[in-house]
């Protein structure tokens, strides 16, 4: 019977010398560790659908982690996206390992195969049947040395298997095979077929497999059918007698279910795998059949399940370790071409710890099975039920202590991650250990059982994946060193030795900016930090906090900065420069203005699924206030020019100037500029990242913005507010006024205000083909994409009155805000008047006593961009480049007051790139932005620095 789960205990370690010498046992326990404490850092969430995560691997680009469900799904780590599904098995994937040596991913089930997959390729390579009734295959070991290469498997009838998997035993197909032919009417035919014979089972029987006929349930083992499940593990979902394998095309093939035969489909869920099924590509071999032989197996190797299994490393020697349901914990020597020799049992009978230092669950009798294994040099560490680990070393084979991660609570994984050990409970939580077994720290990591973990010691994360259907990566504490900030920076002095390090990535006095494939990196994590300070536009202090971190920042990755105040309690400037090198070919070098806003909307938290100032990951996407309007695309550009200075590669100076009013009108960004117009200096190019794609998966560029003239307008009595029942039908009420004004501003999609077309821009002859070929991507027509970016409109958007705004209250005023948005060529300041004359003559034509006052409260020119100019010609050339693919041009309807300012007080042209997809939600709830758009954001800048470098630019 599995355990009740209870809340942890205060961790407890036994320690024993010596155990076998009588008198010699000895017992301390260790020091409480922190209490739940902040030694792990989130970095993201995957998650998966509806189905546990029972195992996890990861190579140098992908997380692979088995599902309850069957598939095992496949994670991009630069992305953090899911990639691809690997269909195939008919059971739980029980465990996961991959051979970077052979690029070769292993997979087990409680289908009772083991299937290799390439890892370049995601596609099946063999499948690996097991001699006799083996039942559940619950662990896997690879053994790659210069003088064997095989493959171990530990099964639910007890038996230790193996295969030889070198090259000279095997025909190893090629990485390109996939998925397996499919004919027409929809059967599986291919290498398989040969085996099988006509009726599809005659074939395995010549190969001494059995094989049930079509249609039937495999017949109930009287043994291994009634074994109980394990405690602390999901139980496995009943194999079905139809196993339907399905394409993203729709496509169902059907084939008897037996735990001997193997899949014959490999799905891939990605878009070029489902256009290769549709167009009915057969070039792909299925994946071949390993049969064990059976002097490969060892009966009885334990006296219960295998559960798990580990290597023992001694240069080119190794050695196997297996733990099992029957408490004991057995070392192997693997002489090649030969079964495993038993070389020594460690049994987890325990001894009496001393009656002063015992405790709950710390008795003698409490072994319970061994769940899980890790290997540290020549330590073996072995943690089963009852939450204890057993530590034995390898060399003297003896017991050098007992660690209790929590009474009564099971461990069902282990991970080492440099001399760390991790230990993952069946409650959630996560325990780290030092090299000397203090315990350090602890989480709770999972609302579920944790039930598999992977180390990635390169990148300074722990992989979890657990009961909740999610896989979690964590930045464990000490990964990234002791973090402080002196020194220099990127070859770059910083401006305060003892300024503090707001990025916390400082390392020996350098910055670690690099590092793409980390999903911590720095990038990211200084994200997280930005996103915390809950800058919305009106909140002064946070803003200076934020502007004052952002200065900090800029300071740290290479660039001279300072903070620009105005008068009042206008938000800060902050202004940095990344210079580039010099060189003596060129005048000068070019320079390059970036404009962002480091201010927020506000963000109530009703509606969203995370805290909108704590940055989250969830399948390939943060979520934040700001991550996507506009402190992402602010960072993402810092980190470039600091990436370019790092690697001498900067050959511009890169000019960050970045407001904390943008959301509000950047009413005072005039002023502020020109109190540093002349620090800024001569600009070559503006660039602007302050935009979205037009969809999810089409990268762009924008060359237009519409310009907005915001207004108020107000109509009141000299009367107060009255009732309706007493007043009504007595006065010139205020409200009925507004009405007849405002419906002379607009009828239907027009605006009534005289001659206000007259100006506005026709539309060439290359602007319509692009709007339809926009069109076609979007689903729309290009009447309704011209209506939104390229024609003025005018909307109304809010109705204020006086009093207390019940049905019986005749307001004494009422005040509505509109605003129009203008396009070229139309004239701001003409426009405004237009509109104020308008409304005052539509007022005195109702000859009313009430009292007008009508005025502009704010305006933004519109801006379109040069396409012919070089600087966009490399820009979007950085955006084919990086992605890929031709960037889609496209206008937006909304307005940046700064960008056609910009433009003009600096005489040169301006860029903006969008970096997020058209579903970030920006200003609404779940504000998001993919970390893969983060990360390539960061990278088409870098390329256009690069190419705007080039004397070929400076004109």
């Amino acid at each position: 019977m599995a355990p009740t789960l209870t809340p942890p205990a205060t961790p407890t370690t036994i320690h024993y010398v010596c155990p076998h010498l009588p008198g010699a046992c000895l017992a301390s326990l260790s020091q409480s560790p922190p209490p739940e404490s902040a030694a792990a850092r989130l970095v993201h969430t995957l998650r998966q659908k509806e189905s546990s995560v029972l195992s996890l691997t990861a190579d140098e680009r992908f997380i692979y982690s088995g599902s309850q469900g069957m598939d095992i799904y496949v994670w991009d780590r630069r992305t953090l996206s899911h990639t691809a599904s690997l269909q195939g098995h008919t059971g739980s994937v029980l465990a996961l390992i991959h051979s970077p040596e052979r690029q070769w991913l292993f997979s087990s089930s409680g289908d009772s195969t083991v299937r290799i997959w390439c890892t370049q390729t995601l596609s099946p390579l063999y499948t690996l049947i097991p001699h006799g009734e083996s039942g559940d295959i619950f662990s896997l070991a690879y053994v790659h040395t210069p003088t064997q290469q095989r493959l171990i498997f530990g099964c639910q009838n007890t038996s230790l298997q193996w295969v030889d998997l070198s090259p000279s035993t095997l025909q190893p197909p090629s990485c390109s095979h996939g998925v397996g032919e499919i004919s027409p009417a929809g059967s599986i035919a291919g290498s398989l077929s040969s085996a099988l014979g006509t009726d599809g089972v005659s074939g395995l029987h010549g190969l001494g497999v059995h094989t049930p006929t079509s249609g039937t349930t495999p017949p109930r083992h009287k043994f291994f059918d009634s074994f109980p499940q394990p405690a602390g593990r999901p139980v496995a979902p009943q194999r079905p007698s139809t196993a339907v394998l399905t394409t993203t095309s729709s496509l169902s093939l059907q084939r008897p279910a037996t735990p001997l035969a193997p899949s014959n489909v490999n799905v891939i869920k990605s878009a070029n795998e489902r256009a290769r099924v549709e167009a009915g590509d057969k070039s792909e071999d299925e994946p071949r059949i390993i049969l064990t032989p059976p002097r490969n197996v060892i009966p009885s190797a334990h006296y219960g399940y295998i559960y798990c299994m580990a290597l023992v490393r001694d240069g080119d020697q190794v050695r196997l370790v297996t733990g099992s349901g029957d408490e004991d914990t057995k070392l192997w020597q693997l002489p090649p071409d030969r079964n495993p020799i038993l070389e020594h049992t460690f049994s987890h009978e325990f001894p009496q710890a001393p009656d002063d230092l015992s405790a709950e669950g710390a008795d003698a009798d409490a072994g319970g099975a061994v769940l899980a294994l890790a290997v540290r040099d020549g330590t073996v560490f072995a943690g089963g039920q009852a939450g204890r680990i057993a530590v034995w070393d390898v060399e003297t084979l003896t017991l050098v202590r007992v660690l209790i991660a929590a009474e009564g609570v099971d461990v069902l994984s282990l991970s080492v991650m440099g001399q760390d050990l991790y230990a993952c409970t069946a409650d959630g939580y996560v325990h780290r250990w030092s090299s000397t077994f203090q315990h350090m720290a602890m989480y709770h990591a999972h609302s579920g059982m944790i039930l598999s973990s992977i180390a990635i010691t390169s990148s300074g994360v722990l992989v979890t994946g657990a009961g909740d259907n999610s896989v979690k990566i964590w930045e464990v504490g000490g990964a990234r060193g002791q973090r402080r900030s002196k020194g220099i920076r990127h070859g770059v002095s910083s401006n305060d030795e003892d300024e503090e390090d707001v990025l916390g990535l400082a390392r020996d006095g350098e910055l670690e900016a690099e590092g793409a494939d980390d999903p911590s990196n720095a990038l990211i994590y200084a994200l997280s930090k930005f996103v915390a300070i809950p800058s919305v536009s009106s909140a002064r202090e946070d803003c200076r906090q934020a502007a004052v971190w952002l200065k900090k920042c800029f300071s740290q990755l290479g660039g001279d900065s300072c903070l620009v105040t105005g008068p009042g309690s206008v938000n800060p400037l902050v202004l940095a420069t990344f210079r580039g090198r010099s060189s003596p070919n060129a005048p000068r070098r070019p320079r390059i203005l970036f404009y962002g806003h480091y201010d927020v909307i506000s963000a109530p938290p009703l509606g969203w699924s995370s805290d909108p100032f704590k940055l989250s990951g969830h399948n390939g996407a943060l979520y934040g206030r700001g991550v996507s309007d506009d402190k992402g695309p602010v960072l993402a550009v810092a980190f470039a020019a600091s990436s370019l200075l790092s690697k001498r590669m900067l050959d511009v100076d890169v000019v960050m100037l970045v407001e904390g009013e943008e959301e509000a009108g950047s009413v005072e960004f005039k002023a502020l500029f020109e109190s540093v117009r002349d620090r800024v200096g001569e600009i070559d190019c503006i660039l602007v990242s302050n935009s979205f794609w037009i969809d999810d998966t089409t990268p762009c560029v924008t060359y237009g913005l519409r310009g907005v003239v915001h207004s108020s307008i107000e109509i009141s009595s000299e009367h107060p507010d009255v009732h309706s029942g007493v007043e009504g039908g007595a006065i010139v009420e205020p409200m009925i006024d507004m009405v007849k004004v405002l419906s002379t501003l607009a009828g239907g999609s027009k605006v009534l205000i005289p001659s206000f077309y007259d100006q506005v821009r026709s539309q060439p002859e290359e602007e319509r083909i692009l709007y339809e070929k926009i069109a076609a991507v979007t689903k729309t027509t290009p009447a309704s994409i011209a209506s939104r970016w390229s024609e003025p409109s005018l909307s109304i958007h809010s109705l204020n009155v006086s009093g207390p705004g019940n049905a019986t209250v005749i307001p004494s005023s009422v005040k509505a805000k509109v605003s129009i948005r203008i396009v070229p060529d139309q004239d701001t300041d003409e426009i405004s008047r237009s509109l104020v004359n308008h409304v005052k003559n539509a007022f005195t034509e109702l000859q009313s006593p009430n009292v007008l006052n009508v005025q502009v409260d704010r305006t933004a020119d519109w801006w379109l961009g040069e396409l012919d100019d070089e600087y966009f010609r490399a820009l979007e050339g950085a955006v084919r480049d990086e992605w890929q693919v031709e960037p889609l041009r496209i206008r937006e309807g909304g307005s940046i007051p700064s960008v056609p300012f910009l433009e003009k007080a600096l005489g040169c042209h301006a860029l903006h790139l969008p970096m997020g997809q058209s579903s970030d939600q920006a200003h609404l709830q779940n504000e998001r932005i993919s970390v893969n758009n983060l990360r390539k954001g960061q990278a088409v800048v870098e390329r256009f620095l690069v190419t705007a470098g080039k004397r070929a630019l400076i004109h």
